[in-house]
């Protein structure tokens, strides 16, 4: 999952619409994948093969701060890019997210919030003290899953564990500026 082409983020969540993968900021940086639910809330997710280091934080949220700024039009291109990059069937965001939630897109709710997810295989600990900081103190929306391989004889199991259960953590309080260009 971590470097190949991904377009079924199913395995994080059923309620996330990929939209972009690798997606190129201004800053020169590449965002891992980049998903919205259903209320229009951006969802930037970065991926790490091992255990995390500190600063995955610091990045992630860096690319929080760049997607804060983006217009409704900026993430119709980047879901117009992703899907012509990858052949999928649905080649605009608006039939992409109907086919997806079953209504169309509201323009003023896409990325009136956000969320960041880090799936790596284990945090180390100024990591997860980070995470619980930001999430209980500065109520910012970061979250972390893991995932683990099991064998058993010929067959193999997958294993997800979110850090803090995304059902129980509300982020409707995270609604951003609308500095929008």
């Amino acid at each position: 999952m971590y470097k190949r082409q991904t377009k079924d983020i199913s395995i994080l969540s059923d309620h996330w619409l990929l939209i972009g993968r690798q997606v190129y900021t201004d800053f020169g940086k590449y965002i891992d994948l980049l998903a919205i639910d259903a209320t229009g809330s951006i969802i930037i997710i970065e991926l790490k093969k091992d255990k995390t280091p500190r600063n995955v934080v610091a990045q992630t949220i860096d690319y929080a701060s760049w997607v804060e700024n983006l217009s409704s039009e900026k993430f119709v291109q980047i879901y117009a890019d992703f899907a012509a990059n990858n052949g999928l069937p649905d080649q605009t965001f608006d039939q992409a997210f109907k086919a997806k939630f079953g209504v169309a897109p509201v323009e003023d709710e896409i990325n009136s919030s956000h969320q960041m997810v880090i799936v790596a295989a284990e945090l180390d600990a100024s990591t997860e003290r980070i995470i619980n900081y930001l999430n209980d103190k500065a109520s910012v929306a970061v979250n972390a899953v893991f995932f683990s391989v099991f064998r058993d004889g010929e067959s193999l199991y997958l294993s997800r564990s979110w850090m803090i259960d995304p059902v129980a953590v509300s982020y409707t309080h995270l609604t951003l500026p609308t500095n929008r260009e």
